[in-house]
């Protein structure tokens, strides 16, 4: 059966690792790593600087955008990825396989090293549950790589924009606006001064996926569950990145054509994905 969103979040956080060469272990990637944003963001910097001086004495040979130890075959934009909040989950896999071949980790230190380095963060879940983004050997840099922000992934399919509480389906990204300027999503907030203006338009902030939604017949409220990566508020993980977040039931309002949902003083707009959602997996699964 095809992964949910909600089960998305679950390989997160009960990811299978290799422990040494010979056995596994679930790890929980379970914090929210966003680049240049904070203690975590030059932790993980940190190891990534780590990890590139170290592969090369591994192998003997220069790192280089495509490299290869024990005769399998590695992109470098993906240990980047993963030390930058958007990593796949094969694409950690990997890097904590390859942290344990250079003596960076070890089976007793794979949680602290995972909780103090990795994580992910929101547009970063939902580019890789959408499938969007994650480097290979045929195609090293592919578009979104290196990220894609909420407003891009609220205008890559202006006709699938939900126009009414019916329309909102699971798999839909949710789109978190600041702002919100004539009710109209689509008059995006302009930089000033390094800082987004309110009083030209809105922000996109924030992103997750819908994991599970009702439309409650005969009334304007929509029972809501979105799955998201979000450093402002602690998970049942224990950590405060990726989760199940449950809304209840919630009022929708369609404003100038288009549907939201409130979320304090935001509000919350919602988009399909043109072309089938593709959650990218990990190279093994967790028993």
């Amino acid at each position: 059966m095809p992964d949910t969103a909600a089960d998305y979040v679950d390989r997160y956080l009960r990811l299978q690792v290799w422990k040494n060469k010979t056995s596994t272990t679930n790890l929980a990637v379970r914090n929210y790593l966003q680049a240049g944003s904070n203690t975590q963001s030059n932790n993980a910097q940190a190891k990534l600087s780590e990890l590139k001086r170290a592969l090369p004495k591994l192998t003997g040979k220069a790192l280089t955008p495509i490299f290869e130890v024990e005769e399998e075959k590695y992109v470098l934009t993906s240990l980047q990825r993963v030390f930058e909040g958007k990593g796949a989950l094969n694409e950690i896999q990997d890097v904590l396989y390859l942290a344990m071949l250079c003596g960076m980790v070890s089976e007793a230190t794979l949680s602290t090293f995972a909780d103090a380095n990795m994580g992910l963060d929101c547009n970063g879940f939902v580019a890789n549950y959408w499938g969007m983004g994650r480097p290979t050997v045929e195609k090293p840099q592919p578009d979104y790589a290196t990220g894609i922000k909420p407003r891009m992934i609220w205008g890559l399919a202006p006709t699938l924009q939900r126009k009414s509480a019916g329309e909102i389906q699971v798999d839909d990204a949710a789109v978190f606006f600041e702002d919100v300027m004539n009710n109209d999503p689509n008059i995006m907030a302009q930089l000033r001064d390094g800082k987004y203006d309110p009083s030209t338009g809105s922000q996109a902030f924030h992103i997750g996926v819908v994991s599970a939604v009702t439309a409650i017949a005969g009334t304007d409220l929509v029972d809501l569950n979105i799955a998201e990566s979000s450093g402002g508020a602690n998970a049942t993980s224990g950590g405060n990145g990726v989760r199940v977040r449950k809304f209840g039931q919630v009022k929708a309002t369609v404003s100038k054509g288009l549907v939201w949902v409130p979320d304090g003083q935001n509000r919350i707009y919602f988009t399909g994905k043109q072309g089938d959602v593709s959650p990218y997996l990990p190279n093994f699964l967790c028993g």
